[in-house]
């Protein structure tokens, strides 16, 4: 298969936010800076992989799905239970209630299970986002699963299934546009670097309901103007990402070893390590933000990749035929 170094680019930074974005979470509100940078990730990182997922989500075979992201998801779930389970935390098994970063799995099976069907409404898009924004009315999502968050993110990826890139090349690739582009990402950047404060990390998340995020009166608004901005960089962004093969592209080739095994380290740091509690200072918050962009590359490495796509690859379909 041609790989697509664009996209590829695009992943990898996204996955590299995405361990930063968990390692450095604790620091949130010790740390101004840390504060600036986790809320900066959350409000656009996981709204970009979902515009990226659909964008390569046009052949949906079900078998082929669940070969892809159902059984690693069964596999990382089960072993998420047994590491709790071991450590006093847990107690009972629930496949449909994803541990930590597993939601995403299961979301983007149901997303593309249902995206050739969905997709042929009149007004789908519109009618997605006016959903999501509902959806944080009703109190059960977000304790049911994924449900949530496959509701909440589901315009991301309408948006990157119809997303024309020869046409956003096109606009991208003028002079005046990039420079436009890198104008307006350090007003946001400045932006978010004096206001982060006054972001509320529920709504960047968009997991709790309104109620549960103590925003029942203006979350609906809130989260409107969060689909916004985060369509907005997700586009603004793209027009930065650079085209050609670099020697960081890689990584968007390997975004699911990353993806899956940063998550049970992270874990491990946190419930089996007293790290956390014993960082203090700004300059041991920074060495642990460059080791989350080293863990990155150490699990972009060819055998944890292997391993993971071995695991892609069991042969199911076999369970299918009969006679």
């Amino acid at each position: 298969m041609l790989r697509d170094s664009y996209f590829d680019n695009y992943k990898g930074i996204l996955i590299l936010l995405v361990v930063i974005g968990h390692l450095t979470g604790a620091f949130m509100e010790e740390n101004h800076f840390m504060n600036f940078l986790v809320k900066t990730i959350y409000s656009f990182h996981m709204p970009a992989f979902v515009f990226i997922s659909a964008y390569f989500s046009k052949r949906n075979n079900p078998i082929k799905l669940v070969k892809t992201l159902l059984i690693p998801y069964i596999l990382f779930q089960t072993a998420y239970f047994i590491f709790l389970f071991l450590d006093g935390r847990e107690n009972q098994f629930r496949i449909l209630q994803p541990y930590f970063a597993l939601w995403f799995l299961l979301s983007l099976f149901c997303w593309r299970i249902l995206i050739d069907k969905i997709i042929k409404i009149r007004g789908i898009l519109s009618i997605s986002f006016v959903l999501g924004i509902l959806a944080g009315f009703v109190t059960i999502l977000g304790a049911n699963g994924s449900l949530g968050r496959t509701i909440t993110f589901m315009p991301f990826f309408i948006l990157g299934y119809t997303f024309d890139k020869e046409k956003f090349m096109e606009f991208a690739g003028r002079s005046a546009v990039k420079a436009g582009a890198f104008l307006l990402f350090i007003i946001v950047l400045i932006f978010m670097y004096f206001r982060c404060r006054y972001i509320d990390f529920d709504i960047l998340i968009m997991k709790h309901s309104y109620e549960k995020s103590g925003l029942l009166q203006w979350g609906w608004l809130y989260r409107t103007l969060i689909y916004i901005f985060s369509t907005f960089l997700i586009y603004l962004i793209g027009v930065m990402i650079p085209r050609k093969k670099h020697w960081f592209t890689y990584l968007g080739q390997r975004t699911m070893s990353i993806y899956l095994l940063h998550g049970i380290i992270y874990k491990f740091i946190e419930y089996r390590t007293d790290l956390y509690e014993n960082i203090n200072t700004d300059a041991e918050m920074v060495l642990v933000l460059f080791g989350a962009i080293l863990l990155t590359f150490i699990l972009s490495a060819k055998p944890f990749d292997i391993l993971i796509k071995k695991l892609m690859s069991i042969p199911i379909e076999k369970l299918f035929k009969f006679g």
